[in-house]
């Protein structure tokens, strides 16, 4: 297992926003958490990463990072996409990227990853990142994440707000990470592309994991598809 937590919780004062939850990941492996919105599942990845204060135990290559604080989690591995894009907009293209390996990463080898990934990043490496489409803005953020070098990305809401064409664009990019072998924790409220996509899924409603399994059976399964494919 690259990542196991137990017993998790998340709070924010009096409002516990992550319940127990028991969760894990194996190297190479790509799960993915759906939801609602407000079910929990961005608070589960803060903590994870450490941006916020979280209860429980958390393993991470087999070691105990509970007490570990974020920008030492990044240095083990340890990417976090986060949504909304949150890319420097004065910055170009190529400076976003190059601050992306800052604290872990060889800068040249990772830019040829990500710009093979994403050649519309290469094209327009030294444009102004604030007059990116927005598809190309995730394309970004993406890939300064993957600057890093990452063990475990981390993505929260990859498709939110893109178009269809630019969201199969996005998930092409994603099946390559997964060919090199990147573990991904996925956060996703397009719940059919999600399960698509991964091998195993967890649902969260309220801060709790109320179903859990393969993906292609969650796909499949009437309750499932009812509750979050609306079929």
């Amino acid at each position: 297992m690259i990542l196991e937590i137990n017993k998790f919780s998340v709070s924010y004062g009096k409002i516990e926003a992550v319940k127990s939850v028991t969760l894990s990941l194996k190297e190479k492996e790509v799960v993915t958490v759906i939801g609602v919105n407000g079910a929990g599942k961005s608070s589960l990845l803060y903590g994870i990463s450490g941006i916020v204060e979280a209860k429980g135990m958390i393993f991470y290559q087999e070691k105990d990072i509970s007490k570990l604080p974020y920008n030492k989690r990044v240095k083990n591995g340890m990417i976090l996409c986060p949504e909304g894009r949150r890319i420097f907009p004065s910055l170009a293209v190529e400076e976003n990227l190059k601050l992306g390996s800052f604290s872990r990463g060889n800068a040249k080898k990772q830019m040829k990853i990500v710009f093979d990934l994403f050649p519309k990043l290469y094209e327009r490496k030294k444009q102004i990142a604030g007059y990116l489409s927005g598809g190309e803005q995730q394309m970004l953020a993406i890939g300064r994440a993957l600057m890093g070098d990452p063990k475990l990305l981390m993505l929260d809401e990859p498709s939110l707000g893109l178009a269809p064409i630019i969201v199969d664009q996005v998930y092409v990019a994603l099946a390559e990470l997964k060919k090199l072998g990147i573990s991904i924790l996925l956060i996703e409220q397009n719940a059919y592309q999600a399960l698509s996509f991964a091998d195993r899924a967890y649902i969260l409603e309220n801060g709790k994991v109320v179903v859990e399994g393969e993906s292609k059976k969650l796909l499949n399964e009437d309750s499932v598809r009812k509750a979050y494919l609306g079929i």
